[in-house]
């Protein structure tokens, strides 16, 4: 079985790659489960498997990488000149990037997807592609709890192009070009690395910076609440949603990922109780209105009935998203 990542150098892809060459096993687009024995992983940055400790299964599966940019013509047809089975596609232009520049978010984003769309309808057999939406799709009066089937109305361009990305999936699969499904994420923590000028990152570093014993300013106040996963929840989750049978979808194949619901402060109470003796590094308070507004135009609470009843579950609590972090990346 042939399986792509797109944007597989990335925080989730990182997780995703790793938790697919552990798992071994897909099912196809006719529910039969096969063995992974081609696994192609492209991102617009190198990637240096060796580099990224991979499982002792890895040896089993033939790993090709490509770095270039999916809008690239010459690149999509060297690297994808194969067909695939399925296809994990990751690749995008984030929340703040998208908003400073529209053109560059179209480009990755919508028409990075239909590009690929195009290399799906050539095939002769229709592979599955699972897609990661965001919370960013919902927007202006939410209800409460915000389920499946909340009337989307994105504040963003990246919400939009998300909107837009789930209709297009949605309408391929009813032409039978494709099996596609999409996962609605919310915010994915922890990020490890540098800092970068996201959104889910900046929450990230009122995590992560502590824990590496450094000072971090949160742009949120203490009260802002927020809905998160692991990024181990979110990778088991895309996969979760790639092994659903076709009947479990209706008209729209997208779902939420259901998610934890915790206020900054809940978040940073959760650090100190899990950090322990560790020595934390100071948090302050520096409030970002920009970002205030766009958090605040997302879901407080957000939930999937179907997805839990076909298995795909939140984290435990703020302390497991925590654990997860320091066991899979560390604070170093």
């Amino acid at each position: 079985m042939r399986v792509v990542v797109t944007g597989a150098a990335g925080f989730i892809g990182r997780r995703l790659v790793r938790e697919l060459v552990s798992r071994g096993r897909l099912r196809d687009a006719m529910g039969h489960e096969r063995a992974i024995t081609d696994l192609l992983l492209l991102d617009r940055t190198g990637i240096d498997l060796p580099d990224w400790n991979l499982p002792p299964e890895a040896a089993r599966i033939g790993i090709r990488t490509a770095a270039g940019d999916l809008a690239d013509a010459d690149f999509r047809a060297r690297a994808l000149a194969q067909p695939f089975d399925s296809l994990f596609h990751l690749a995008a232009t984030l929340t703040t990037d998208a908003e400073r520049d529209i053109e560059t978010g179209l480009r990755v984003n919508v028409g990075g997807l239909l590009d690929l769309l195009s290399l799906c309808r050539q095939q002769a057999a229709p592979p599955k592609v699972v897609f990661a939406s965001s919370i960013a799709t919902f927007g202006g009066a939410l209800p409460e709890t915000v389920e499946d089937d909340c009337v989307q109305q994105p504040q963003t361009s990246y919400g939009t192009h998300k909107v837009i990305a789930e209709m297009l999936l949605d309408d391929h699969s009813r032409h039978g070009v494709l099996d596609g499904r999409s996962l609605r994420l919310p915010i994915v923590l922890i990020r490890p690395g540098n800092a970068v000028d996201s959104v889910s990152d900046r929450v990230a570093a009122v995590l992560r910076e502590p824990l590496r014993g450094e000072p971090v300013a949160c742009p949120l106040p203490p009260e802002s609440w927020l809905t998160v996963a692991s990024v181990g929840t979110v990778a088991r989750g895309l996969i979760g949603v790639h092994e659903l049978p076709r009947e479990a979808f209706g008209p729209s194949r997208a779902i939420n990922l259901p998610a934890l619901s915790v206020t900054i402060a809940m978040m940073i109470e959760s650090l100190r109780r899990v950090a322990g003796d560790r020595r934390l590094g100071p948090i302050g308070w520096a409030p970002d209105e920009k970002l205030i507004r766009i958090v605040a135009g997302w879901p407080k609470h957000f939930d999937s009935a179907r997805a839990r009843r076909l298995g795909i579950l939140p984290d435990a609590d703020m302390d497991a998203i925590i654990q997860d972090y320091l066991a899979h990346e560390g604070a170093a």
